[in-house]
């Protein structure tokens, strides 16, 4: 199951967040994440290859009106 702390958060604007942080299993990764809370987020990689070659690190777009800085330190995971 793929697994992420988010580290950092960037608002990109109004409907997009850019977020970035450790990961595991980045080839398990699924369009739906959820925080320990239930909060399901849609996320996406925002270009045909991840900007990070470092396999435990990952940068993610997520859309939806969600407060910047209330996603880092939470851990995310994907949602079956």
């Amino acid at each position: 199951m793929f697994q992420m702390t988010v580290v950092d958060a960037l608002k990109l604007h109004d409907n997009l967040i850019s977020v970035t942080g450790p990961c595991i299993n980045r080839n398990e990764f699924t369009n739906r994440l959820a925080d320990d809370a239930g909060e399901v987020y849609e996320a996406h990689i925002p270009f045909d290859k991840t900007l990070i070659y470092d396999e435990s690190r990952v940068i993610l777009g997520i859309t939806g009106k969600h407060d910047v800085e209330s996603l880092k330190g939470r851990t995310l995971k994907s949602v079956n």
